[in-house]
């Protein structure tokens, strides 16, 4: 028994203090944001953890709609950080990062007929080509929307912001190439849309204070990331904090990830570490 009270008590003890250390280094965000989802591919398999199936995210989607959750479009979320609104309560802004072709063909629908709109981020120089900036693992190869399926989803409450034009880390160029990237790649989507790009998403959400001014100058409104370093609580309108949303996720801990609350400390937790993770991608390219 006293072993077992020992080995109770460490374990209190070290999660509490893997708690102070999350309060004190990252904490809750505030409310006056709404909260982000972030997908990727929504397929039935592949190796790797930044997918989930048409019928998981399915429920995903149906399981925040029941629990009194909002999604709201990209402009009026910018609207709220611009603070010409204040934010509702439960809102998200549904977006995917890469614009796969999978989330014309599997996500989509489920949006279309749930009323649900969403911001798709692209990677303007591989439209309608396979990613091959990502790890060469057994079905990993994807395709990118092309311009037209892009267009096609624009009718369907869908908005499109940059990832960039190549998806290489913006972290690890030069001034002069990062701010590239992000001009051509607005550039390059606007022009196939004729709609103005708002918003951009860093690869790989690597970013620092300096990219954070260049997309400011590259002419974006707001500009996201994953987990960003700093207190949660801040709001730094081009480093904005998402959920991502992993394969092992289920409708329960997405909504944990929004709760801002009770075990959403453990959420944050686990989602750091995945993206730690996903980092060493543009290492093992060696790009």
């Amino acid at each position: 028994m006293t072993a077992v009270f020992q080995a109770s008590a460490l374990i209190i003890l070290a999660v509490a203090a893997l708690y102070a250390f999350w309060r004190s280094r990252w904490g809750y965000p505030g409310p006056e944001v709404p909260g982000v989802l972030t997908y990727h591919k929504i397929v039935d398999f592949e190796f790797g953890g930044t997918w989930i199936s048409p019928r998981r995210f399915e429920k995903h989607i149906v399981s925040l709609i029941d629990s009194g959750y909002t999604f709201i479009d990209e402009g009026t979320f910018l609207e709220t950080i611009e603070g010409t609104r204040p934010a509702g309560e439960k809102e998200i802004l549904l977006t995917f990062d890469d614009g796969y072709e999978c989330v014309a063909q599997s996500a989509a629908p489920v949006l279309e007929r749930l009323g649900v709109p969403a911001l798709v981020f692209l990677v303007s120089r591989f439209a309608g080509e396979e990613n091959s900036w990502e790890l060469g693992l057994p079905g990993r190869k994807a395709r990118h929307m092309d311009w037209e399926t892009v267009n096609a989803l624009r009718s369907l409450n869908f908005s499109f912001g940059s990832h960039c034009e190549s998806h290489l880390p913006l972290t690890r160029m030069t001034r002069e190439e990062a701010l590239g990237e992000m001009v051509r790649s607005k550039e390059e989507i606007e022009r196939r849309t004729g709609t103005e790009v708002l918003s951009l998403s860093y690869p790989f959400g690597r970013t620092d204070p300096e990219t954070a001014l260049l997309a400011a100058e590259a002419g974006y409104s707001a500009a996201f990331t994953l987990y960003p370093s700093g207190t949660a609580a801040e709001t730094d309108r081009f480093r904005l904090r998402r959920e991502g949303v992993w394969v092992i996720d289920t409708p329960a801990s997405t909504r944990v990830k929004l709760s801002r609350g009770g075990l959403f400390w453990l959420e944050d937790i686990k989602g750091r570490m995945i993206n730690a993770v996903a980092d060493l991608t543009p290492l093992l390219k060696k790009k």
